[in-house]
């Protein structure tokens, strides 16, 4: 793990809630409508996890994660600083199985299948990767002032200034981690998509 960094990936603030609980380990990805070509790449293997509340929805979750959702309610106003409590590791990236073998997966994800039908449905000739995450947990969490330029629909962003990662401590342990992602490598494809 780098000592320090200035990537983020944004993602659901219900979605980092659950890979922070360690409830969830994987990710899928397309690509946001600010995207080069709207299509997602893989340019960093680790990056803080940046909360959003863009897009979430809560009829494209499952009944526990709906609730989850509420607990996170109200979202942050405009302009509040950014709060950075979790550290993501890609240890794997697969591309996605077809539509019907991915909702297979639902006990890995807080996602409802009616979520996952769009995801595969918004642009279908882009493809859709899995990311197994190795998740850690900041010694606290680190604010850092709000810019214009995080805004929008977009999956990457780089920060102001590189956070410190030292003392993040993994919100899984070794051998949960290892079960969790062997499990999920026995039923998807090997073919790395970086």
């Amino acid at each position: 793990m780098q000592h320090s960094n200035r990537i983020a990936l944004k993602e659901w603030a219900v979605v980092v809630a659950s890979l922070g609980e360690g409830s969830q380990i994987l990710l899928l990805r397309k690509g946001g409508i600010a995207e080069a070509e709207g299509e997602f790449r893989l340019t960093a293997r680790e990056f803080f996890l940046y909360p959003t509340w863009e897009h979430q929805q809560e009829d494209l979750l499952q009944p526990g994660s709906a609730a989850r959702l509420r607990a996170h309610l109200p979202p942050p106003k405009p302009n509040d600083p950014l709060s950075f409590e979790h550290y993501a590791v890609v240890t794997d990236a697969w591309p996605a199985p077809g539509l019907p073998r991915m909702e297979q997966f639902s006990e890995e994800f807080v996602w409802n299948q009616e979520f996952l039908k769009k995801r595969y449905a918004y642009k279908p000739q882009l493809p859709l990767a899995v990311l197994v995450l190795r998740v850690y947990r900041l010694p606290h969490p680190i604010q850092l002032p709000w810019r214009d330029r995080y805004a929008g629909c977009r999956s990457w962003v780089e920060l102001e200034e590189p956070l410190p990662t030292q003392g993040a401590v993994p919100v899984l342990d070794d051998s949960a981690f290892e079960r969790r992602r062997e499990a999920l490598r026995k039923r998807l494809p090997e073919r790395d998509v970086a």
